[in-house]
């Protein structure tokens, strides 16, 4: 394997569902050092239920934009037991990613001009996702000098998953939380551009209650005083709800599913 054709600013990134205890978690340190000794690995494990797309969806759109052009993104999640183990590869804005095909890239790239190319093994059954499909899908486009086409078989069907996509009416929109980080943040499904876009520089608040409500957004954590709610656009410009010092999961009950109302001035 020539394992020296990757973008030499391209880093490989494992997304997990195993915990840093997990003997997954360095077995799989060691494959990437065994297998690729020439790359850098970037390994990020999180607590992730099964089959929780939105959230990994989430999580990927707060990190991909920090690594280099050339990355390559591996998802090395669960996926529900009813479902065929069916893995994919798609190549976007210079980065390419490998997946379950369960509809979490899809959701991720809200893209119906993304090419998908299957990357499924023949004749045996899938036990290791790591081992089995994704080191040998990596040396593959590693050997092929990062083509795809010509290599890898377009895959026409794939699962699909849409994201709760919030609409203005009356100037208000209805929010889901979909992704509560390791702080207890809470990720919403608006972006930087979206608010922008509706709000057009009027006065807004985000009513995380009936007796609470954030009226202006902050740049940092600091911005208000230790206890006190915030939202901000951090990381992949997702407007983020927080707790200075705290939790708004455990404050404001901002868990995964939760609906909240965004209100702009008329």
């Amino acid at each position: 394997m020539n394992s020296q054709n990757l973008n030499s600013n391209g880093i490989i990134h494992v997304l997990c569902d195993f915990s840093v205890e997990s003997p997954d978690y360095t077995v799989t340190q060691a494959r990437l050092a065994r297998n690729f000794p020439h790359h850098k690995a970037v390994i990020s494990p999180q607590p992730f239920k099964k089959g929780h797309i939105l959230g990994q969806s989430v999580f990927l759109q707060l990190v991909v934009p920090e690594f280099p052009e050339g990355s390559i993104h591996i998802c090395r999640v669960g996926t529900m037991s009813r479902m065929a183990p069916r893995f994919v590869l798609a190549r976007w804005n210079g980065s390419f990613f490998l997946a379950p095909d369960n509809g979490l890239l899809p959701l991720y790239f809200n893209n119906d001009d993304i090419v998908y190319y299957n990357i499924n093994p023949s004749g045996y059954q899938v036990t290791d996702a790591m081992s089995q499909i994704y080191i040998p899908a990596l040396q593959r486009l590693l050997d092929s000098n990062m083509e795809v086409e010509g290599v890898f078989e377009i895959k026409e069907m794939m699962v699909r998953s849409a994201p709760p996509t919030p609409t203005l009416s009356n100037n208000v929109m209805n929010l889901t939380v979909l992704y509560n980080d390791y702080y207890g943040n809470a990720y919403l499904n608006i972006n930087k551009r979206t608010f922008e876009e509706a709000g057009q520089g009027r006065p807004f608040r985000l009513r995380i209650s009936h007796s609470m409500e954030i009226k202006q957004l902050s740049n940092g954590y600091n911005d208000v005083m230790e206890g006190m709610e915030l939202c901000l656009f951090g990381y992949g410009d997702i407007m983020q709800v927080a707790v200075n010092a705290g939790s708004a999961v455990q404050y404001l009950s901002l868990t995964e599913g939760r609906n909240i109302l965004l209100e702009f001035a008329p």
